[in-house]
């Protein structure tokens, strides 16, 4: 999560300042720094990828936090925006936000074999949630290209709904991947390269969205948006395709709370955007 802020918010953050301070009319994709931060992307989002693979996302993504704090601080340091009181009781209460839901989360994960994924892809639960997913990502998109409404709920919004396709996919890729290394093969599926296409193609999208939004707003925006967004799908997504809510420690209905210091936290980042 930490080299995502160092890797990809903060290279391309400061190669759209500089491109804007030099007058350079050129698209940011052919910013040397840029592209930079982009592989580097790569390279960090590795340990993610690997650690989808032992662990529950509900545990996984709420360590993003780790991701606001580092950008208050970078932003403040390297970019010169500015760190509001508000910022600092945010961060205070995403931490705390943070603790509980990696405390209450699954601390166990299941066996992701080519069979499994297949039977939760067809499940009524996730059909109902993907449909759900493709009206609003449309209405989004089409409020955003169509209607030019460059509001930075909804370019988040639209980041959000596909990382938690990206989550689901990187689930089930790392999954079969660490099944296949422990023996049980299980590259031969169709339904890994399935979701080999769909995890590169949410992440292409994500990227274009990100950057489109780090260029049209500051960092100690979009970073705490973003997590709070991502935060939400990817638990969301993860618990219904999964269908892992009977391995909560505790009630649901309790979980389901969890989140919301995060969310109180976060408000405090956005409430002079949103």
């Amino acid at each position: 999560m930490l080299a995502t802020v160092l890797f990809v918010y903060f290279p391309n953050k400061y190669a759209h300042m500089r491109q804007s301070q030099l007058g350079d009319s050129r698209p940011y994709y052919t910013s040397v720094l840029w592209w930079s931060g982009v592989v580097l992307m790569g390279l960090g989002e590795l340990g993610n990828f690997a650690a989808y693979g032992f662990a529950p996302a509900s545990l996984i993504a709420p360590l993003g936090c780790v991701s606001v704090i580092a950008s208050a601080v970078i932003s403040v340091v390297f970019l010169k925006e500015t760190l509001r009181a508000s910022d600092v009781v945010g961060g205070a209460l995403a931490v705390v936000g943070t603790y509980l839901l990696v405390t209450f989360a699954p601390h166990t994960s299941t066996h992701i074999t080519a069979h499994l994924v297949q039977r939760y892809a067809v499940s009524w639960q996730f059909l109902i949630y993907l449909f759900l997913e493709v009206v609003v990502f449309s209405i989004l998109l089409y409020l955003y290209k169509r209607r030019n409404i460059k509001h930075i709920t909804i370019v988040m919004l639209l980041v959000a709904l596909l990382a938690s396709l990206t989550v689901i996919s990187v689930k089930a890729v790392s999954g079969m991947i660490t099944e296949s290394i422990k023996g049980d093969l299980q590259l031969t599926y169709p339904i890994f390269y399935v979701m080999v296409v769909v995890m590169v193609a949410s992440c292409a999208f994500q990227i274009k969205f990100l950057n489109q939004a780090m260029k049209m707003f500051d960092a100690t925006e979009v970073v705490p948006i973003n997590f709070v967004f991502f935060t939400a799908s990817a638990i969301t997504a993860g618990m219904l395709f999964n269908q892992n809510s009977a391995n909560w420690p505790v009630p649901l209905p309790q979980v389901r709370c969890l989140p919301r210091t995060q969310l109180i936290g976060q408000c405090h980042y956005c409430r002079y955007v949103v």
